[in-house]
């Protein structure tokens, strides 16, 4: 473990109160952890999943719309707050709340382009750059949320497949300039189906992504959050990025036929 007292660790969840956010809060309170969980706009699950935890390990939710300058600058001073319910502890940042927009190319324009990156990259950044002297305090660790379409283009999806390759740039640069600050990244691949009419039961486009997957099937969130655990207490790993794509990304250019 980072930490060398008996305190319990804080941790901060970006978008914790969905999906695999809420994945990664559940795991982290399983493993001991006192969790913060930012919201945006999905205040009633986040307020549910408070409800179902144990009241101890959950300091607080927080809202804000991170791809705000005058947001972040908020939300940071809450959790910095020395009179706050974690004294202004934090011992992990979890970069995980993002956008996943889709659009042809030559359809979309640039304010598109800065939205996604606003969201996507710029917001996670500051956020390293905001909590680094308390990560640095208790020796903890960030670990961001990226895409393996940030490895591999999704066709459709320009704009999120730039800012997720920037945010794996950016924790491979900031493990070296922020250590001993472990800064590490994980890329899930499909770890949950689209909900639209196309990717339905016994769908082709089910089958056809599960034929991509060496493993022979989609991961789950619950396999995001292991990841997330995992490198949180991994003492002399920084700068890597995991991919919890069943091999996908792996298998690019070959066949399992």
């Amino acid at each position: 473990m980072d930490g060398e007292d008996s305190t319990p660790r804080v941790a901060l969840v970006t978008g914790g109160g969905i999906r695999v956010g809420q994945a990664i809060v559940r795991a982290l309170v399983g493993a001991g952890w006192r969790v913060w969980i930012h919201h945006h706009r999905s205040i009633e699950p986040a307020q549910s999943l408070a409800r179902e935890l144990d009241p101890d390990a959950v300091l607080g939710l927080v809202a804000g719309d991170l791809s705000v300058a005058a947001e972040r600058t908020r939300v940071c001073a809450h959790l910095l707050d020395d009179v706050g319910p974690a004294g202004g502890r934090l011992d992990l940042l979890v970069n995980n709340a993002a956008s996943f927009e889709r659009g042809e190319f030559l359809a979309r324009q640039d304010r598109d382009l800065e939205r996604v990156l606003a969201t996507n990259l710029v917001a996670p950044v500051s956020l390293m750059r905001s909590f680094a002297p308390a990560l640095l305090h208790s020796a903890g660790s960030i670990v961001n949320i990226v895409d393996v379409a940030g490895f591999h283009p999704l066709r459709d999806y320009l704009d999120h497949c730039v800012a997720k390759a920037g945010l794996e740039m950016a924790t491979r640069a900031l493990a070296v300039e922020l250590a001993p600050i472990r800064v590490n990244a994980v890329a899930p691949g499909t770890v949950a189906w689209p909900t639209d009419a196309h990717h339905g039961e016994d769908s082709p486009a089910r089958a056809a992504v599960v034929k991509q997957i060496p493993l022979g099937r989609i991961g789950t969130p619950q396999d995001v959050a292991r990841a997330v655990l995992y490198l949180a207490d991994a003492p002399f790993v920084t700068g890597s990025c995991l991919r919890v794509d069943g091999g996908r990304i792996a298998a690019m250019g070959g066949s399992r036929a």
